[in-house]
């Protein structure tokens, strides 16, 4: 059901929640009426009419000492608000921890004197108390040392960061310690399970799902099967990734040996196309059959462990920054001294005012980014980005060649291979783009890899989800977000693949082609000067592709 904000006065505490509303409640949405001393407010609402808002809670009430948030919410707004109310004591009301900007959005709100929270890293701490902000943290329920040794984590700074959490033993008070972990930790990606029990691989689902503030994947390693839990429970394993996609914000995905697919290959693929084979298989291209199925069932297992590498990689990376991070007492001027000081003359001479602590901050958050894809090029120096589309299988880095040919033969390894890579035109500019950026894949429909699953976006059911329809391109520079407004199928043509247009004529006379052809319509205003991306595959046969194209959001939206 849909969410909503909800803002309560109780005395001079304010209290903001975010929360589903019942019948008498919604018939306020949007009102600006205060019913039980309580307003209520659509995000999109509340985000473009604060000014009006706050004028509201000050005639209801002319002074706010405190606030009270519930849940985890969008903190932009509850530092704004504050702003405007002065309020001085802050109280985080949920379980769990906030990324480092959101800590810094309070640390900026010139009233505040105390916050209370359930955790924050301790330089972090140390930054509200060098302001003279009183920190209260309630984290009272401790991890085991048991657990910290699993994690090779000495401290709950080290849980915080963590990226990759390792499950490699059951015992008593685990899934007490992961949910401990999940409520410090606000990094995490990436759970690798590696022992096998149902009730175990069940609950830690469980634990994720209501962890609503991530997006994880959780992989489960057959290697470490000694049994047959995996194929004994087969279905049942397939029926819960199909409940992680479509209702969890999480991905459920099997690791597979390579022993194992040397072994067990044919009668996996005999297990997941039993019905399909046993109605073809009186004709003679069964055989023909068989073989596609078996390449595509190895490049979805081959793509799997590469995601797999390439995480635990970046996480290596960026755990040994932090190491670097922790012996300098969190300081990183040492390392970027000359940087700095090149900044702060640049700056000087463009007459740009910014504190030495702006710049420094600036700076480790640029290092931080750049690290990680420091580390993808380790692997493919021809990597630009990485792209991630929501309850899809799409979530790759993305390379450019010199040409449009080479990456439809080759992986991110630079192996042949006939899945290829995703790829962005070699025409375009990664950093800047031009007015149409294109990436193409090839298309999967056997396993998804690739573009396969690109066909969801055609879908009404997966567009009814609007968070599917706005996804990310990481480049070195930051995260970029794209909202998708067009998508169809269309005959070869050329027409879509145009990078630059002369004019606002050419621009336009390009949107309106686009949108004519879609299987759907938004209400999205493209105008010339936008930024446009669009995703390029097969249609699954024959010489149609399957085309998407989102414009680039501005950093506000």
């Amino acid at each position: 059901m849909k969410k909503n904000i909800v803002l309560t006065i109780n005395g001079s505490t304010l209290i903001y929640d975010f929360k589903e509303l019942n019948g008498d409640e919604k018939k306020y949405v949007n009102k600006n009426v205060i019913s039980n001393n309580t307003l209520f407010y659509t995000i999109n609402y509340f985000k473009k009419n604060l000014d009006n808002i706050i004028p509201i809670l000050i005639s209801n009430n002319n002074y706010y000492d405190s606030l009270t948030v519930k849940n985890l919410v969008t903190f932009s707004y509850v530092a704004y608000v504050m702003q405007r109310l002065r309020i001085q004591y802050l109280k985080l009301d949920f379980p769990s921890t906030l990324a480092l900007d959101d800590y810094e959005l309070f640390r900026g709100v010139e009233s505040l004197k105390q916050i209370d929270c359930y955790y924050m890293p301790s330089f972090i701490e140390k930054k509200f108390e060098d302001k003279n902000v009183i920190v209260n943290l309630y984290n009272y329920n401790k991890v085991s040392d048991r657990f910290m040794l699993q994690q090779d984590s000495l401290d709950y700074e080290t849980l915080y960061y963590r990226k990759v959490l390792d499950i490699k033993e059951e015992y008593p008070g685990l899934l007490e310690d992961i949910k401990e972990f999940l409520r410090i930790n606000y990094n995490l990606k990436t759970i690798n399970i590696y022992v096998f029990s149902k009730e175990l691989i069940a609950s830690i689902i469980d634990l994720v799902k209501n962890d609503e503030a991530r997006d994880v994947i959780v992989f489960l390693h057959q290697k470490n099967d000694r049994g047959s839990f995996i194929t004994s429970n087969f279905d049942w394993l397939k029926s819960l990734n199909k409940t992680c996609r479509n209702e969890y914000k999480c991905e459920f995905r099997i690791v597979y040996s390579n022993s194992f697919i040397k072994n067990n290959l044919f009668k996996q693929l005999t297990f997941n196309n039993l019905k399909l084979i046993t109605s073809l298989c009186i004709y003679i291209s069964v055989v023909s059959l068989i073989i596609i199925k078996s390449y595509e069932y190895i490049d979805k297992i081959n793509i799997d462990k590469l995601n797999v590498d390439i995480v635990n990689s970046t996480y290596a990376a960026n755990n040994k920054e932090l190491e670097q991070l922790e012996e300098n007492n969190a300081d990183i001027e040492n390392d970027i001294l000359a940087d700095i000081e090149e900044e702060i003359v640049a700056n000087k001479e463009k007459k740009v005012t910014k504190t030495r602590e702006e710049i420094i901050e600036d700076m480790k958050k640029k290092y931080k980014f750049e690290k990680v894809f420091e580390n993808l090029k380790k692997i493919n120096n021809e990597t630009i980005g990485y792209l991630v589309i929501n309850n899809t299988e799409i979530s790759y880095p993305v390379v450019q060649h010199t040409d449009n040919n080479y990456y439809l033969k080759h992986d991110f390894y630079k192996k042949s291979k006939n899945v290829g890579w995703i790829f962005m035109d070699y025409r375009n500019n990664p950093k800047d783009f031009d007015d149409n950026t294109i990436i193409y894949g090839h298309y999967s429909s056997g396993y998804g890899i690739m573009f396969g699953s690109l066909k969801n976006i055609l879908t009404t059911g997966w567009r009814s989800n609007k968070n599917n329809m706005i996804f990310t391109l990481d480049t070195p520079d930051g995260t970029k977000r794209f909202k998708i407004f067009a998508g169809y199928k269309v005959d070869y043509t050329t027409d879509y693949l145009v990078t630059n247009f002369g004019n606002e004529k050419d621009f336009n006379k390009f949107v309106d082609l686009i949108r004519g052809r879609s299987n759907f319509t938004t209400d999205d205003e493209i105008k010339y000067g936008d930024k446009i991306l669009t995703l390029s595959t097969c249609a699954g046969g024959g010489n149609r592709r399957l085309v998407i194209h989102a414009v680039l959001l501005k950093e506000e939206e």
